[in-house]
């Protein structure tokens, strides 16, 4: 098969797989978001209760509910923060589009890509949807230190994915995990060939 309908198929299969079952893959990375979302607030006054999906009026989102503290550690404000499926799952369906798609030489190649491009995904997903969902307990956290106005960098980064980045980083992070992958492949090529009787001289 010609590479660039190879691209196609696979861009198809992956958008049309993302499309109807962006509620479940949401659904099952809730927990891995919630844990990331714990560790990202550790050294923050903020506290996670937890991530899930529901309903929401016109569709399903993602949820986050959790609680910020004042200077003094008592509770302050409990808020409740809101990202559409539709949105969550454009960058895993980029970024595992673009890594399945890359070609390869081999199956022993892929399989590396694979192995790197899962630490990958997983710290997409946090510096992406994650620190998406905590963008309101940010502004709120600083409304309480006396900025009556506050921007905050989780502000701005909350708006360069809106306006596009949350594909560059797929992009990007696939692209990094194949280049990562490449040297480990060729180590361990290196490595099985050095192990390989040499022929016989004649």
């Amino acid at each position: 098969m010609r590479p660039e309908w190879r691209w196609a198929l696979v861009a198809a299969a992956a958008l049309a797989i993302g499309a109807g079952a962006s509620q479940r893959y949401c659904g099952l990375a809730a927990p891995y978001y919630t844990l990331a979302a714990r560790w990202i607030a550790f050294g923050h006054p903020w506290e996670v209760s937890k991530i899930e999906v529901v309903n929401s009026g016109p569709g399903m989102v993602l949820r986050l509910t959790g609680m910020v503290r004042d200077d003094d550690g008592r509770p302050a404000a409990k808020l409740v923060s809101k990202l559409q499926v539709a949105a969550v799952v454009m960058s895993p369906i980029v970024y595992w589009t673009l890594l399945l798609a890359w070609p390869v030489r081999s199956l022993r190649e892929r399989l590396a890509a694979l192995a790197i491009g899962i630490p990958v995904f997983l710290c997409l997903e946090a510096a992406t949807t994650v620190c998406q969902l905590l963008d309101p307990l940010a502004y709120a956290s600083a409304i309480l230190s006396g900025d009556r106005n506050p921007v905050t960098w989780w502000e701005h980064w909350s708006r360069f994915l809106e306006a596009g980045g949350r594909i560059a980083l797929a992009l990007i992070a696939a692209i990094f995990a194949v280049t990562l992958s490449r040297p480990i492949f060729s180590s361990a090529a290196a490595g099985a060939g050095h192990g390989m009787p040499a022929p016989c001289a004649r």
